[in-house]
């Protein structure tokens, strides 16, 4: 190998990390929880969504507003535009970033006294040390920013992908806490949760994984890794989405009654009637009403629940909807109706919660939550759904839940209702005027969005003493 050959090797070897390194490997080791985002704006995925964001007129509303309300700091917005990494530790914070150009003068303008150390100019007090270098800022406890001077760095997150976030409770913390025993064994069994997403060329992946260790707490350990089946959605109405999955109700209730008493609480949560399947149906309603309020304030769904108990189940439905009429009417009038019959279904009023219709079959309780979802129970099942049925062979055989939907539908349907109600919640804020343009770009970009997202499927699985979510979902970049 020539003289020149190896040198750019060398500086290939040397760059290559430095280029490819995620920010949070500079990050001190130790870290408790974590989050980072990467440089996403030399994405090619995201020039789509880029260009409509400027074509809605969002990006010239939002820059005009914030200069209008906060002057030169609104460049601040910019503090993390080629990535950036949080980490936190038991006692301490780490944070690194990317700025873009306007953020770095914006943010070297706030600190003062800056003097060179390790390659880069710092500032700060004992509460918290900033450091520049020509592309990076750091903000950091005394104690982390002296070990990433030192170059005591290489944190590793648990996951990978573009966006990522975890979180572990600190174990340390829980012991000195001096919780009753049932307390600090459930809060001992949770060891760690991550969730990360990563864009691929048809749209994008997610994952999230909660890690047990149930030698603490083996009966919360079994709710959170259950072993059942869940409904097959394919049986069910269509709507724009489905869900399914399993809880075990019955235990559950058992569970939490015995945790609150060591804190001398009492609650009467009997749910043994009630099973561990359960699945929903979300589908479209009619656009709102022209003063804004939707005529279902618990959204279009249909809801199934198994029970082993019919009589018993009821029973304790008509309690808990009691109840909740109660406390969502005021001064406590109670507004518990039972309305009569409509098809099979029974027709209660709730307070402010409105109108449910419920039907209690031998293995199982339907709630719909209003009449567009009452409706919806005629229509065909999922099964014809030919999307449905090509994200479905995904679906491994283990999995203990699993949601389907369109997410361009879901988009739509919140844009019918942001229509109406945006205007009105910013009313008192901004003018006439300028509320109107928001609602005018906001709209804009959401249309546009909807048009990009496809279906989306994510399932449940249980894999030793992990249980892992994964998500598969389509976008037209």
């Amino acid at each position: 190998m020539g003289h020149m050959a190896r040198l750019m090797f060398f500086l290939l070897l040397l760059l290559g990390p430095a280029l490819a390194q995620n920010l949070v490997a500079l990050a001190p080791q130790g870290a408790l929880a974590g989050f980072y985002m990467n440089d996403l704006r030399g994405s090619r995925y995201m020039k789509g969504l880029a260009a409509d964001w400027k074509q809605s007129g969002l990006e010239a509303w939002l820059n005009r507003e914030l200069r209008r309300q906060i002057g030169d700091d609104a460049d601040l917005l910019g503090v993390a535009a080629g990535g950036v990494a949080v980490a936190l530790y038991a006692d301490g914070f780490f944070v690194v970033a990317r700025p873009s150009a306007a953020a770095m003068r914006a943010l070297r303008k706030e600190v003062k006294n800056l003097r060179a150390q390790g390659g880069w100019l710092v500032g700060g007090d004992q509460d918290a040390l900033t450091g520049f270098s020509r592309e990076l800022v750091f903000l950091a406890s005394p104690k982390y920013a002296r070990m990433f001077l030192q170059n005591r760095r290489g944190l590793q997150a648990p996951v990978k992908g573009d966006l990522v976030l975890w979180g572990a409770p600190p174990q340390e913390l829980i012991q000195s806490l001096k919780l009753p025993p049932r307390t600090s064994g459930a809060a001992r069994t949770l060891r760690r949760f991550s969730y990360a997403i990563q864009l691929t060329a048809g749209g994008y992946t997610e994952e999230a994984r909660l890690d047990v260790n149930p030698a603490p707490d083996p009966a919360l350990a079994s709710l959170l890794l259950p072993r059942e089946r869940p409904y097959d959605a394919a049986d069910l109405p269509q709507g724009y989405a489905v869900s399914t999955g399993v809880l075990d109700l019955s235990r559950a209730g058992a569970y939490l009654n015995g945790l609150l008493r060591e804190f001398d609480l009492r609650i009467n949560l009997d749910l043994r009637a009630f099973g561990a399947r359960f699945a929903t149906v979300t589908v479209q309603g009619p656009p709102p009403a022209p003063d804004g309020r939707s005529e279902a304030v618990l959204g279009h769904n249909l809801i199934y629940w198994e029970v082993r108990d019919p009589a018993t189940a009821e029973a304790n439905l008509l309690a808990l909807l009691q109840s909740l009429a109660a406390f969502s009417t005021p001064q406590g009038q109670g507004g518990f109706k039972v309305l009569g019959n409509e098809g099979e279904f029974k027709v209660v009023e709730v307070g402010l919660a409105g109108t449910l219709y419920y039907k209690i079959e031998p293995t199982r309780l339907v709630i719909a939550t209003s009449q567009s979802a009452l409706q919806a129970v005629g229509n065909p099942p999922w099964s014809q759904e030919p999307n449905f049925r090509r994200f479905r062979a995904r679906i491994p055989a283990n999995a203990i839940g699993y949601s389907f939907g369109n997410q361009g539908s879901a988009l739509q349907e919140q844009l019918g209702q942001l229509g109406f109600t945006l205007p009105q919640t910013i009313g008192s804020e901004l003018d006439q005027q300028t509320s109107r343009e928001l609602a005018r770009a906001l709209t804009n970009f959401m249309e546009r969005l909807a048009k990009r997202f496809g279906s989306g499927l994510s399932y449940a699985v249980v894999e030793g003493n992990s249980l892992i979510s994964r998500g598969f979902y389509e976008v037209r970049w």
